[in-house]
């Protein structure tokens, strides 16, 4: 019988083709001894696909960054200590408790013990782990320095998780604020201001402005919430599409690194994490040109995917980094001028490593006073926009006492 077979190659390559076998079984034998491993095998003419296990279900899914970075230390720490990389994966894998992570783990085991490299083990699973950390891997396992760089990637997984917390924690009061300041303005203005309203109406009172003007508006929602319902849908769901297009990205991308508010924030934020993971690289022997690619793919931003870019064809025609960066109106002038250093010293690794350690703390700080300024200025606007929805409902009141009186 003939199958039609996907397999994967020692260095990663996908590979398609056709076997004459007579099981499933045969054609991962087959293949086997080709030095390729088998992802899918379809008996031509039908509908039924064998998949290798684990080769699909992880297809789709990443490893958490904590569990990676768990992973990553311990490998580390067993490398430091002496531990054979064969058997500190299969201890790891052992202990592993994310379930996805250890049945990676267990088939990257088998592959080295196989003997395969544990880049071109690594590299089957470049989906989960990330380009520039299986580049990494490949770069120190080339070097013989496999304990060091795993040590290095580590702390950087590390740092991006203490940074992502540090944002999460910052943010989550204000969202949480201004969440709550809607939902009783709402309720304020939907249904509890109508039913003052009709006192109002049954008392014949001539109301403010900004009474009618609220009134006014909640009875038209109410009234034809069967037209402003969809019109409100419909307005979250274009933005949302207008932010996931390419054109919505690049103009997200534009106000986050521009407007005066969070510029400071997002450009030493942005500069800070990609420095860091490009020195990363070099250090650990990956070359430059490969490093700005892999760095330019780590980011969703169009502006910082653009810039490196730029400095890729740069770096490939011999004009260095130092004239793109200084061109970039969102990198810090000194970070341009001490790259600029660096290529002339040599020093690049080093010193794009301590550009990346130290925009990143600057932007951390800079997102924490920024949070510190919000969460006053966001009570001051609620506290402001509930005064004037109350003050509709109590002037009116007022002037009644005031006549009655």
């Amino acid at each position: 019988m003939q199958y039609e077979y996907c397999a994967k190659t020692t260095t990663g390559e996908t590979l398609e083709g056709y076997l004459n076998a007579s099981s499933t079984a045969d054609v991962h034998r087959q293949l086997r001894q080709r030095d390729l491993y088998l992802v899918s095998a379809t008996p031509s003419g039908s509908q039924g696909v064998f998949r290798a296990a684990g080769s699909v279900g992880h297809r789709r899914s990443r490893v958490g960054k904590r569990d990676l970075m768990a992973l990553t230390s311990q490998l580390a720490i067993m490398a430091r200590s002496g531990v054979d990389l064969a058997t500190a994966l299969g201890d790891v894998s052992r202990e592993c408790r994310n379930p996805r992570l250890k049945d990676i783990l267990e088939r990257v085991h088998g592959e080295v013990l196989s003997g395969r490299s544990i880049t071109s083990a690594l590299g089957t699973y470049e989906h989960v782990f990330g380009q520039s950390y299986v580049a990494s891997v490949a770069a120190a396992e080339a070097a013989g320095r496999l304990p060091e760089v795993l040590a290095r990637l580590a702390a950087l997984l590390r740092s991006e998780l203490r940074m992502t917390s540090t944002i999460r924690s910052l943010l989550a009061y204000p969202l949480v604020l201004a969440s709550v300041s809607a939902l009783v303005v709402v309720a304020l203005v939907f249904f509890v201001l109508p039913q003052f309203a009709g006192v109002f109406e049954q008392l014949e009172l001539t109301l403010p402005l900004i009474t009618r003007i609220l009134v006014g508006a909640a009875n038209e929602v109410r009234g034809r919430f069967w037209f402003w319902g969809p019109v409100f849908v419909g307005s979250i769901a274009g933005c949302i599409v207008f932010a996931m297009s390419g054109a919505g990205r690049a103009f997200l991308d534009r106000m986050l690194l521009s407007v005066v508010l969070v510029r400071d924030v997002t450009q030493s934020l942005l500069i800070g994490r990609a420095f860091r993971l490009l020195g990363t690289m070099i250090e650990s022997g990956v070359p430059l040109q490969t490093g700005l690619r892999l760095t330019r793919s780590a980011f969703r931003s169009s502006l910082l995917q653009g810039l490196f870019r730029t400095l890729e064809d740069d770096v490939v025609n011999g004009r260095g980094l130092s004239a793109g960066l200084v061109s970039c109106r969102f990198v810090p002038s000194a970070a341009a001028q001490m790259v600029a250093t660096a290529e002339r010293t040599g020093t690049l690794a080093l010193v794009t490593q301590q550009i990346g350690e130290y925009y990143e703390e600057d932007g951390e700080t800079r997102l924490r006073e920024l949070a510190g300024v919000l969460e006053p200025l966001m009570i001051i606007v609620m506290g402001v926009i509930v005064g004037l929805v109350v003050m509709s409902v109590m002037l009116p009141i007022f002037d009644f006492a005031t006549a009655a009186h």
